[in-house]
């Protein structure tokens, strides 16, 4: 529960020029250690569940309520709803300390409100929506300008959410599927990213627990409820992206999660997360085409385990090196540490090249 009311805009430790925690650090650790070995236990038996179901309905996905055209157009209908009114609550809401895209992006910018009310307008009608992607771009790089690259990357899937706007304004059947392909792959990227952030600053989140939402705990260790919370957050944005049926459980779980959030946190914590909301609910009711069908041969998801693991170092490795290139240090420019983030992204690059020349019999699914 504490990753889903967001670190960010509730701790009063919150500081990311300071150093995250050595990778060495946290892998080292029994707990991860032990937590590690469980979810990659878990994901190889969701994708083994997940390539039954597909077996079972002949080698297609799932019947969805989104599916199809008809499907792909309510769900655009639907995203932006969710944006013209994430975008009217927001000026309303933050009247005395008005903030750009989340909360804790204030703004003092008095054309801050103005532009987000334009958004919320542009965005109702296809002809104008350029325009809302266009404003929605604008507070973006203003965030970034005030607060570092860094910082937003947390906030990817705003770029998503543009990016997703501008394809189906075009209305062309060649950015039909990819204006979802990269909604999914923004959204699971930056929950991804946010759970990292629970290993490499654990303490953001103990102080999060530690004065207001103790009863989170329920008496647990800080340390368990943080570091779990970490894996289970990572775990269900990678099947967001690359499970089959798993990704609409897993956006039916996330989507809970963070409705549950909301009596501990507030309304804060409810508007904050409006888009996602939205976009986790899209997520549920779609097929994904990203998914993995699996080798009709192979009952063991070995290959996927492993991209799972790879992908969760990997990304752990392109955390330190986006931190080193946002904040440097001239020491952490020699550290083992550097090397082995090198290491590991090197190896994750390989291993995407690699999955992406040679399938070894498996495929992604057919689009919807």
């Amino acid at each position: 529960m504490p990753g889903e009311a967001h670190v960010k805009w509730f701790s009063k430790v919150v500081n990311c020029v300071s150093s995250p925690l050595d990778i060495a650090q946290v892998v080292a650790s029994p707990l991860f250690a032990a937590l590690f070995c469980a979810a990659l236990v878990v994901m190889a038996t969701v994708f083994t569940v997940d390539k039954q179901v597909r077996r079972r309905c002949k080698g297609r996905p799932p019947p969805a309520l989104l599916s199809g055209a008809s499907g792909a157009a309510a769900a655009s209908a639907l995203l932006r709803a969710g944006v013209a009114v994430y975008f009217v609550c927001v000026p309303w809401y933050a009247q005395d300390r008005p903030f750009l895209l989340t909360p804790e992006l204030t703004s003092g910018a008095a054309w801050v409100p103005a532009v987000q009310l334009t958004v919320a307008v542009a965005v109702l009608w296809r002809s104008s929506v350029p325009v809302a992607a266009a404003g929605i771009g604008v507070l973006y790089a203003c965030a970034v300008w005030s607060y570092g690259w860094f910082h937003l990357l947390d906030y990817l899937y705003f770029v998503g959410i543009a990016a997703f706007l501008v394809l189906d304004a075009l209305q062309r059947d060649t950015s039909a599927v990819l204006r979802f392909d990269l909604l999914r792959l923004s959204v699971g990227f930056s929950l991804m990213w946010v759970s990292i952030e629970k290993w490499v600053y654990p303490e953001w989140s103990y102080d999060l627990l530690e004065h207001q939402l103790r009863q989170v705990t329920m008496g647990l260790d800080s340390q368990f409820v943080v570091m779990s919370a970490g894996f289970v957050e990572f775990c269900l944005a990678f099947l967001l992206v690359f499970g089959g049926l798993s990704a609409r459980v897993s956006s039916l779980v996330l989507l809970a999660l963070l409705v549950g959030a909301i009596p501990l946190a507030g309304v804060l914590d409810a508007i904050g997360h409006a888009p996602l909301l939205v976009v986790l609910l899209i997520f549920a009711a779609r097929p994904n085409p990203m998914a993995c069908v699996g080798h009709p041969r192979k009952p063991w998801p070995h290959r996927w385990v492993l991209s799972f693991a790879i992908c969760l170092l990997g990304l752990m490795g392109l955390y330190h090196l986006a931190h080193l290139a946002a904040y440097p240090r001239g020491r952490a420019l020699l550290s083992p540490n550097l090397l082995v983030a090198l290491g590991l992204v090197a190896t994750w690059c390989w291993q995407a090249v690699r999955r992406r020349g040679h399938t070894g019999g498996e495929k992604l699914a057919p689009p919807p």
